[in-house]
């Protein structure tokens, strides 16, 4: 049961879950009673029973009700003014009850659909952020419609037509492909002839549900991110109560407000934050701020005025970057000369695990002719360890060498009646090999431990032997890698686990790999916090350490897949979205103005005809129907067979606190609060109420 909202954090939250459902199958925790929303019990529920609730409607809307399309969220009255004055007539701005905020809705409609084209016409114009709004209370519903209780015995129960409270004797209320949720759940029909959800819970629980939706403690297991994630999302919520308070709710469930869990989203690692930062709010001149946030911002916040035009001075531009990144040092024994393009996993492994000597690594030895008798050696350690019979040492020469090893390992003995003369063919052609060798030889190239162009190959080298001796025991023993994200205090943290002590052999092999999968020995390296690592575990410590250089770089925003991305738009689609979403017909030149990060603040689309078309803010990104609007772009091909390549960074709006830059930031060592106030500057964290 709520408690008297008192404190801030008591306040209770209206969520919106959904809007569009006619029916929904609802379980209670321990069973209770289906209510009145004054709380009067109707019906009672046992424990483990559904319920069907139906609205019985013909979806037709209440034709006393008039529609609104209301333009993006709160907002102070100086932007509401001049938003009203940029979209000219039926546009006027509403106060948001109990809040020095408002709200601007524009339009008159009589049905949500009679809206439609208006939506259209400023999602073109780049409003992102739109929905219809219900601006009287709804009337009497009309003749005929009526919403009904089903149960599990085919009971129908009338219910009333202004809606129900679902009442649980446990925790929690279960909506049947929606989720589970903690304190009050109603549904009523709404003016578009739907039901209408709404879980109202008090301030803290809400964000249980919220914090690990929007920064999920699975991926980015910090607290202190957690906690700047806490006190954004309590902000927020805190800033935007009403904003939807004509369709019944503060805020819906989605990307469009804060993505809401209810129970099944809870963690015990965010709700250890929302506790440890319970009450906190970030203010600017003793009121809440608008707490923007998004997932990524490619390495740069933007300033709110390129993008919502406000002025809210906390909201600029800061960078992701920082001048001396956390980093932990490694020392290794071997690093050859050269480009070591021979370098492979294979070798790698022989070297670390003492199959081959170390100094085995090096390119003029790996050049030479591989022979039989420089294979013994490696070949008996190999099998010793599998615990398989001595190798033979009968001769062998060239691409024999493979067949040899293999029989050694036992790999002949699974091919027998498995393998067809007719699948040697079809991987190696007509080559002379006899009946017994060809399927073994199959066997080899279609496990990719041979593939067919080394069959073919009349000298091959020591370096080719050994990577296929080395691919032959993955094949028997596949290697148990290890790994982990480098933390401050150079443990590593396995995904999904605790963070633990990284043992090292006495002079490993060293290596760092880079994009594409290049690898390189080293003699030390300077490990950037945050990086990805893998080590052999054997007794005694790993012997070998892999650094991964990551393709982001070094922006502390760099966990996120979409910190930086490629897009591809053929020439035909890129028009069509120019011509559905601005009415642009054809493309003459695009031209892009960026700020010193490679955010673009505005864009100019020439047309055919040669008329300017200008674009700033979110309307460019949802143009062009891109992640974000950092990005440049390339033009390849000519006429319709043009194809555009955007390359950019970020997702999001870029606008306040970056969620995987926070991570970032929490693993270099900052604290919530130093966090909070780098993406909100001159903000002070305060318990409102105190």
């Amino acid at each position: 049961m709520l408690r008297a909202a008192g404190a801030p954090s008591d306040i209770p939250i209206r969520v919106g879950l959904d809007t569009q459902a006619l029916e929904w199958i609802v379980r209670l925790d321990g069973g209770g009673q289906v209510c009145t929303r004054e709380g009067r019990p109707l019906l009672a529920v046992n424990a483990g029973e559904k319920v069907r609730i139906w609205w019985d409607s013909q979806g037709a809307a209440n034709p006393t009700d008039e529609y609104r399309v209301q333009v993006g969220g709160p907002m102070d009255a100086a932007v509401a003014e001049a938003l009203v004055a940029k979209l000219g007539a039926s546009t006027e701005r509403l106060p948001i009850p109990d809040s020095d905020s408002w709200r601007v809705v524009t339009g008159r409609f009589s049905r949500p659909v009679e809206a439609e084209p208006l939506l259209e016409k400023l999602r073109s114009q780049g409003f992102m952020e739109l929905w219809v709004s219900t601006e009287r209370h709804p009337g009497v519903p009309m003749k005929g419609r009526a919403l009904y209780a089903v149960t599990e015995r085919y009971e129908r129960v009338p219910l009333p037509a202004g809606g129900v409270l679902l009442q649980a004797s446990g925790d929690w209320v279960q909506l049947e492909g929606k989720g589970r949720y903690r304190g009050r759940v109603e549904l009523f029909p709404n003016a578009q002839g739907r039901l209408t959800v709404v879980n109202t819970v008090e301030l803290e629980t809400y964000l249980r549900g919220v914090v690990p939706r929007e920064l999920g403690p699975g991926i980015y297991p910090a607290l202190e991110a957690l906690k700047a994630q806490a006190v954004a999302a309590r902000t927020y919520a805190w800033s935007n109560r009403g904003k939807r308070a004509k369709d019944g709710f503060d805020m819906t469930d989605t990307v469009a407000d804060q993505v809401y869990g209810g129970r099944d989203g809870e963690h015990k690692l965010s709700d250890q934050a929302i506790e440890e930062t319970r009450g906190l709010f970030a203010t600017y001149g003793g009121k809440p701020i608008q707490a923007l946030f998004m997932a990524n911002c490619g390495g740069q916040t933007v300033d709110n005025t390129h993008v919502f035009g406000a002025g809210h001075p906390y909201l600029q531009s800061v960078s992701n970057y920082v001048a001396r990144p956390e980093g932990v040092l490694f020392q290794g024994a071997l690093a050859p000369e050269g480009d070591q393009a021979w370098l492979n996993m294979e070798l790698l492994r022989l070297a670390a695990c003492g199959i081959i000597p170390r100094q085995t690594l090096d390119a003029a030895r790996l050049e030479e002719p591989l022979r039989a008798v420089n294979m013994l050696e490696p070949l008996g350690i190999l099998t010793a360890r599998l615990g398989r019979r001595n190798v033979s040492s009968e001769p062998a020469v060239g691409a024999g060498i493979y067949l040899w090893m293999a029989r050694a390992l036992g790999l002949d003995q699974v091919v027998e009646g498995l393998e067809r003369r007719e699948d040697a063919t079809y991987f190696l052609g007509s080559q002379p090999f006899r009946a017994e060798d060809a399927s073994l030889a199959a066997f080899l190239a279609r496990r990719g431990i041979v593939p067919p162009a080394l069959w073919k190959q009349p000298h091959p080298s020591l370096g080719q032997g050994l990577e296929v001796l080395g691919r032959m025991w993955q094949e028997l023993e596949p290697v148990a890698w290890q790994s982990g994200v480098l933390q401050k205090d150079g443990q590593v943290r396995p995904k999904g686990g605790e963070p633990k002590a990284l043992e090292l052999a006495p002079g490993p092999l060293l290596v760092e790999e880079a994009p594409g999968g290049f690898l390189r020995l080293e003699t030390e390296t300077t490990a950037q916090v945050g990086d990805q690592l893998k080590w052999l575990a054997a007794p005694g410590g790993a012997p070998l350490l892999v650094r991964r250089l990551d393709p982001e770089g070094a922006s502390l925003d760099r966990y996120n897949a979409t910190a930086h991305w490629r897009v591809e738009i053929p020439e035909s689609e890129l028009l069509e979205r120019f011509k559905s979403k601005a009415g642009i017909g054809g493309i003459r030149d695009l031209e892009l103005t960026h700020n010193e990060a490679g955010r673009v603040l505005e864009m100019v689309v020439q047309d055919r005809a040669g008329r300017r078309h200008r674009f700033t803010g979110m309307r460019i990104r949802g143009l062009l129907g891109l992640k974000d609007n950092a990005f440049r772009y390339l033009v390849l091909g000519t006429g319709d067979r043009r194809r555009w390549i955007f390359y950019g960074r970020g997702w999001g709006h870029g606008v306040g606190m970056d969620q995987s830059g926070a991570y970032g930031f929490a693993l270099e060592g900052w604290d919530f609060e130093r966090i909070l106030k780098h993406y909100y500057r001159g903000i002070e964290l305060k318990r409102i109420g105190d």
